[in-house]
C-alpha cells in the first residue's frame, strides 16, 4: 500500500514538474516549434537521449527561457568540463534550430538520469544567459560558462 502511495506521489510530482517546464496552456507555434527541435535533437543525438525541450516560467514570461533536458547517454559519464563543452554545443546547435531563438533570454541544457520509473535526477546543468544566447545564435565564440550545478 505504501509503493502504491508512493507511485502516486511520484507521479504527481513529475507531472507537476513537466507543467512547470512546459508552462500553462501553450499556444500551437510554441508547442509546434518545440516539438520540431526535440525531433532535430532526437535525430541528432539519438533517440536514446530522448530530448525534451519546454520553457521555465519567470515572472509571467513563458517563452524567454529555453529548456532543453535529455537523458545522460548523450553523455554518459563525462565529467564537468566536457559536460560545460557539449552543452555549448548543443545549445548552439538548439538555437539555430529553434525558431524563436532571437526572442529569447536564456538557454539551459540539463541531462536526467532515471532514478526509477517517472522519477529523475538531474546530472548536469548549465545555462547561457541572454547575451550568451544571442552569440550563440549569431555564430560568435563564447566560454562556457561556470559549473552551475
Amino acid at each position: 500500500m505504501a509503493r502504491m502511495a508512493r507511485a502516486g506521489v511520484s507521479r504527481t510530482l513529475a507531472a507537476a514538474i513537466c507543467l512547470a517546464l512546459l508552462g500553462c496552456a501553450p499556444n500551437a507555434s510554441e508547442s509546434e516549434g518545440r516539438n520540431r527541435l526535440a525531433q532535430i535533437l532526437r535525430d541528432s543525438l539519438g533517440a536514446a537521449s530522448n530530448p525534451n525541450v519546454g520553457f521555465i516560467v519567470d515572472e509571467g514570461k513563458r517563452d524567454s527561457h529555453l529548456y532543453v533536458m535529455f537523458d545522460t547517454t548523450a553523455v554518459a559519464n563525462a565529467s564537468d568540463s566536457v559536460f560545460a563543452a557539449r552543452a555549448l554545443d548543443i545549445a548552439r546547435f538548439s538555437l539555430r534550430h529553434y525558431d524563436k531563438a532571437t526572442q529569447l533570454d536564456s538557454i539551459t541544457i540539463a541531462t536526467r538520469k532515471a532514478v526509477e520509473r517517472g522519477v529523475w535526477r538531474i546530472q548536469h546543468t548549465r545555462t547561457f544567459a541572454s547575451d550568451q544566447a544571442r552569440a550563440l545564435v549569431n555564430g560568435d565564440s563564447i566560454s562556457a560558462p561556470p559549473n552551475t550545478r
